[in-house]
């Protein structure tokens, strides 16, 4: 409410009073030229003057401190305030916005006229309310940007968030040019040490800002880039004189006045070359702000103090002189006054003396009203706090900081080209985090890139800790070392020790050292001698992300240094790098999809399937235009709950073997001309000649139309007709020709493997060689690749992509390499093995093969499976090394003539209504993949460049649970995905080497290596 005052005014009564003050403002874009006013701001702006009581005329010009998260004494303090002072203006500090806004409904119904409502948000709401607002990157790494236009998108975003806390004025862009590597107070918060990249940016932030109806207020008016000095505790000393000033310190700030910035704060600086008395700032002096910056700069807009409660100003003026000494010199609006009865007493002798006439006053005033006026506050209409988290942190919200984020890292230099790292195989990669304990988030996200050991130490080390990090890190390739926890102090190496220092000369003489700074760019000048250098400036978990992505290429690197640190880290100093088509991550929105929708479907699913028994846990991963968009994990690996699923984990992938194994060695063999599809198995198995398997051609086997039975449950013949194991089949120890391990304590006879291959080779063919689903095949797939190519399908596929693509998760028989914590187990074996089959592989053929066949056999974790099937949807390419040609991966991943859903060996949608569906509707008849027994998936449509992979042991405890299916969980994760598609593809987003010509036969080069 506006009038809770029944008292009639001297020249208006209470009627006309409140008409006046619920005056719309019609101008709907703030403009600076608080002098002048159109005819209804005008009768509004008098109107109202004339009503206002000479206390409440003098309480316009107050703007005072207010707290959300202090308790009911300060509340009760600013309301004593508004009261009997009438203050004009309210800046808030720490709390939250919830808490802020039902404060602020509260004052601003107390105040007669609507209060401007300020606060200090130079990088977003997220600097006053740490723990509930997303943090958005400092001036300093914002000045690294190359796109201006990002910075006006900034302003805008923050301006969002301003206005739902019912912020009209911001105390940024700090437009200060920070030229003193030692400035205590300015630093990060400049964006840097150019007075043209600063104004450049100041001006697109301010725009951005103001568009979107917050005004904007450039500080520290003249400049208080170049001192060593915090105003905060003394009163900095800039001794330049007026030409240097003009030329650098006000440079931005002229530039921002021309611009149309709303207002400008004022610093407490001492300048003699402005302001020649001794200890008189410039927020007291008439000579800089009505002189330079009103007169000279011609400004018209609001003037602020910088926080008069500043040692900068109480060192040298007591209460209430600083304020009347303020306005006297010009400013409109005092800032955090410290006794608020003093400054108004103080001013009010100003006025009877005469030193302030009853003109300034009222000029001033005026001033206050017009902009708020403007600002909207003509009436106050109460913010509503339902869903103010979500409407501030929103997804846009999110990506706009993603790609600050992405376009301010900077590559300082390289000598030799290591960033991005390109090859993957045979590469020892180790990364060492320095000033922290545990992974951290940046090594986290390296090892998704590639099998990086990982270690820590902190700044300063001991001469044995030093050797002992030498000896592990010197047998490396690679280290990437990362600085984290460093502070702000240049006095003090920003917290950096020599021992540090002296650990990286040395190790870089033993092998190649990227060093990634969390931190200060003016550290720099430490690590001369270090030749490749990744400045990342912010050590929050997104940028540390960011930057290992940028390390593999999942993202070019654009920045440039925004300060000179040294003569090897000087300002604009930086490498360009290009994306090498590795997955990215990213925001659903970014890539045309509603995070909140995907999310939402995706949760509910996951909860009904695990409520309902259909599978103890699962992990689900959606990408669209080669970035993770979503990746959770859901549930635990058993029914007991012990052990949560986590995104890595190890999954048994069943018959997606068939196709993330076989079928890519297949097509490898293929393009090499070392297979034809056109051939006959007898032509690669001689044995089979004579046999009904020797004319089979490896296409139709492939496309499962070679009349080939389903499968053969062998492990029935090894089995007593009371269901105990037969004892010359089975051991429990391995000796002799007990030495194919199927589980835990139970070896197979190695001769058996000839019985089941004896099987399958006098097994029947069907009548007919129409599609029927077959496990047998492959089965000879895998023998196929192992006689053309001289190695085991699972060493072939090692070598040819797994670890150049750096996938070291995906393996056979992953017991032998990792922890039973990191794969769920499968089932419970009542029938056969007799125990819990947990880390062996589920099925029974695979199983007595010694774990590996072109069937299954195959594990891995949700991210490596992604990996590959982008690397089909980018055509055979991935991290700039060409695997497969694009025509073998068309020739693959088309439908077979007259088929409804199957290619050669990957399986595709199911176009024919009346059978079973295998994917969502909404997916594009290119759809192509895999469904697996264990309760897995993987698919790939190339016509949205979408991406689904679901994880789970549906068969744990027992394989006969079907509920995953019946409940069509995996389909229905799916149909999630393409609702929440908002943009559909247009042009392919993924164009890997778009420019360059495959050769046709292709090998493992890089683009520079060819």
């Amino acid at each position: 409410m506006l009038l809770q005052k029944s008292k009639p005014r001297t020249l208006l009564g209470l009627s006309l009073l409140f008409f006046l003050f619920n005056l719309s403002p019609v101008v709907a874009q703030y403009h600076a030229n608080l002098n002048q006013s159109h005819a209804q701001e005008a009768i509004w702006v008098d109107s109202v003057y004339n009503a206002l009581s000479q206390d409440e005329r003098i309480g316009q010009l107050f703007m005072i401190r207010a707290h959300s998260d202090l308790g009911p004494e300060h509340v009760a303090s600013v309301r004593r305030n508004i009261e009997r002072y009438h203050v004009g203006g309210l800046c808030f500090f720490q709390g939250t916005p919830t808490k802020q806004v039902e404060l602020l409904n509260s004052y601003q119904a107390q105040s007669r006229i609507p209060m401007m409502i300020a606060i200090d948000g130079e990088w977003g709401l997220q600097m006053r309310m740490k723990k509930t607002v997303i943090p958005y990157p400092r001036q300093l790494m914002l000045g690294a940007i190359r796109n201006n236009r990002l910075l006006y998108d900034f302003g805008a975003e923050v301006a969002k968030q301003m206005k739902r806390v019912g912020v009209n004025v911001n105390f940024a862009p700090v437009a200060d040019v920070n030229n003193n590597p030692a400035n205590p107070v300015i630093g990060t918060r400049s964006f840097g040490e150019d007075r043209i990249n600063v104004a450049l940016k100041s001006i697109q932030y301010a725009k951005g800002m103001q568009d979107h109806g917050v005004v904007a207020c450039a500080k520290h008016f003249p400049g208080h880039g170049d001192t060593n000095a915090d105003s905060h505790y003394s009163l900095p000393l800039i001794p330049h004189d007026r030409q240097r000033l003009d030329s650098i310190e006000m440079y931005p700030f002229r530039a921002l006045v021309e611009q149309g910035v709303g207002s400008v704060m004022v610093g407490h600086l001492q300048i003699p070359a402005i302001e020649a008395r001794e200890n008189h700032p410039t927020s007291l002096s008439a000579k800089a702000i009505n002189g330079i910056l009103r007169e000279e700069m011609g400004f018209e807009g609001l003037t602020f103090t910088d926080g008069l409660g500043m040692k900068g100003v109480t060192n040298h003026f007591g209460n209430g002189e600083a304020e009347a000494e303020a306005l006297l010199a010009g400013n409109d609006i005092l800032l955090l006054p410290v006794n608020l009865g003093q400054a108004k007493a103080a001013i009010e002798k100003r006025l009877i003396n005469g030193e302030l006439s009853e003109t300034a006053l009222r000029k001033k005033v005026k001033r206050v009203l017009r902009a708020k006026y403007r600002m909207g506050l003509t009436r106050y209409t109460a913010i509503t706090t339902e869903n103010i988290l979500e409407d501030i942190n929103n997804a846009e919200a999110k990506v706009l900081r993603e790609r600050l984020v992405e376009n301010a890292l900077t590559l300082v230099r390289q000598e030799d080209i290591i960033v991005p790292i390109k090859t993957l195989k045979g590469v020892k990669i180790g990364a060492l985090a320095v000033g922290i304990t545990g992974q951290a988030a940046f090594q986290a996200r390296l090892r998704d890139y590639a099998p990086v050991d990982w270690m820590n130490c902190q700044h300063s080390l001991s001469t044995s800790e030093q050797r002992e990090l030498l000896r592990k890190l010197g047998e490396k390739d690679i280290v990437i070392v990362s600085l984290h926890k460093m502070n702000n102090l240049s006095s003090k190496d920003f917290g950096i020790q020599p021992s540090l220092v002296q650990l990286l000369e040395e190790l870089q003489t033993k092998t190649k050292v990227i060093l990634t700074v969390f931190g200060n760019p003016y550290s720099l000048r430490l690590f001369d001698d270090v030749e490749t250098v990744l400045q990342a400036y912010n050590d929050d978990e997104l940028t540390q992300h960011k930057a290992a992505e940028a390390l593999f290429g999942a993202l070019g690197i654009n920045g440039r240094l925004p300060v000179t640190a040294s003569e090897r880290s000087h300002y604009n100093s930086g490498v360009s790098t290009r994306t090498i088509f590795r997955m990215g991550y990213t925001e659903p929105e970014r890539v045309g999809m509603n995070g909140d929708s995907l999310r939402a479907h995706i949760d509910a699913l996951a909860k009904a399937a695990i409520d309902a028994g259909a599978t103890p846990g699962c992990v689900v991963l959606v990408a669209r235009y080669g970035k993770v968009v979503f990746h959770e994990a859901y549930g635990h690996h058993t029914y007991s709950r012990r052990q949560p699923v986590r995104e890595n984990d190890i999954y048994d992938l069943a018959s997606i073997t068939k196709i993330m194994a076989t079928t890519l060695a297949i097509m490898d063999l293929v393009q090499e001309g070392r297979l034809s599809l056109d051939a006959h198995l007898g032509d690669y198995l001689p044995e089979l000649r004579g046999t009904n398997k020797n004319n089979l051609s490896i296409r139709e086997i492939l496309a499962h139309r070679a009349a080939l039975k389903p499968w053969i449950p062998f492990y029935a013949s090894t089995l007593e007709a009371n269901g105990s194991r037969k004892r010359e089949v089975y051991r429990s120890r391995a000796g002799g020709a007990y030495r194919v391990k199927v589980n835990d304590n139970l070896f197979l006879n190695e001769t058996y493997i000839d019985s089941i291959w004896y099987h399958i080779d006098q097994s029947d063919l069907r009548s007919n060689n129409n599609y029927r689903y077959s496990d047998l095949g492959f089965y000879y797939l895998s023998r196929v690749v192992e006689r053309v190519s001289g190695q085991r399908l699972d060493d072939y596929l090692a070598a040819e992509f797994y670890r150049s693509l750096g996938l070291y998760n995906t393996v056979f028989n992953p017991r032998e390499r990792f922890p039973l914590n990191r794969i769920p187990p499968t089932e419970r074996d009542n029938y056969w093995r007799q125990q819990k089959v947990h880390g062996y592989v589920h099925d029974m053929g695979a199983a007595m093969l010694g774990g590996v066949s072109g069937h299954a056999g195959l594990f891995g974790n949700a991210r490596e499976l992604a990996i590959l099937g982008q690397l089909l949807l980018q055509r055979g390419v991935y991290g700039n090394l060409a695997y497969l040609r694009p025509d073998i991966v068309r020739e693959f991943t088309r439908r077979f003539p007259n088929e409804t859903r199957r290619g050669l060996g990957f399986d595709m949608k199911q176009l024919n209504p009346d059978r079973s569906q295998n994917v969502a509707a909404a997916a594009s008849p290119r759809t192509f993949g895999h469904l697996g027994f264990t309760g897995t998936c993987v698919w790939a449509d190339p016509q949205e460049e979408l991406l689904y992979v679901f994880l789970s042991n549906r068969t744990y405890p027992s394989m006969r649970n079907n509920k995953l299916g019946r409940m069509n969980i995996r389909p229905k994760m799916q149909a999630a995905a393409y609702r929440a598609i908002t943009r559909p593809a247009a042009q392919p987003a993924t164009k890997p080497i778009e420019t360059r010509k495959l050769p046709e036969a292709i090998g493992r080069t890089t683009e520079t290596e060819k």
